[in-house]
């Protein structure tokens, strides 16, 4: 439980979050790369591997439960302020699995028959090469009462305007969702050769961020 502990503590720092949504009652969330070993938390992984979106296995998670996950880039700084912030890469609702395999664990896929269109696509990591980001994952469970917060409408494009800034704290309230139910994180390396651009995407500026007033009765379904 020592890496659940560390990586909620930095997460929960880093996003202003107050320690009233701990403790944790989950665990590690089994998550890879495909054709790639299962994510052990803390590995520095390079960017040329984190393309495709990951796998999530099922494994120590309940069915027929739902459930949604967060990809979050924790080390995203404004040039010349100091100032550290989220993006976020990844929001996915709707996660289940077979509850009939045979030979458990399988993997968690968005539900095809029954699933809402708002949805953050996945950003592989792109941080400025020679940097070494943390990026963390966190699965919650999805109450069937759940509804998409409004005030959050413009995370799905893939841009920084949409995805710099995410408050977790913020959705997490408009949701109503508990505490996460699983966690894992990796460290993100890119190296730079000689010619290479070392910022591929856009810099998070001042203006990237945007002032969100939650109203939690406002809800998409």
């Amino acid at each position: 439980m020592i890496y659940l502990k560390y990586v909620l503590r930095l997460f929960f720092i880093v996003s202003a979050t107050p320690s009233s949504i701990l403790p944790l009652r989950g665990q590690q969330l089994h998550i890879r790369y495909p054709q790639r070993e299962w994510i052990a938390p803390g590995i520095t992984l390079d960017m040329e591997d984190t393309k495709i979106i990951p796998e999530m296995s099922s494994y120590g998670l309940h069915c027929p439960i739902r459930y949604l996950l967060f990809m979050l880039d924790l080390d995203v700084q404004i040039p010349t302020t100091g100032i550290q912030n989220v993006v976020l890469h990844w929001y996915q609702p709707d996660l289940v699995f077979d509850c009939n395999l045979r030979d458990p664990p399988n993997l968690l896929a968005p539900d095809t028959e029954n699933s809402s269109d708002f949805v953050a696509p996945y950003i592989a990591p792109q941080a400025p090469g020679g940097s070494h980001h943390r990026y963390v994952f966190l699965l919650f469970e999805q109450q069937s009462s759940y509804n998409f917060p409004h005030c959050f409408e413009h995370i799905p494009p893939r841009t920084i305007e949409s995805r710099a800034g995410f408050d977790i704290k913020a959705f997490m309230h408009a949701a109503s969702l508990g505490p996460p139910v699983a966690v894992n994180y990796f460290f993100g390396r890119r190296n730079v050769s000689k010619g290479d651009d070392p910022s591929p995407f856009p810099s998070v500026t001042t203006t990237s961020f945007r002032s969100l007033t939650c109203d939690t009765s406002s809800t998409i379904s």
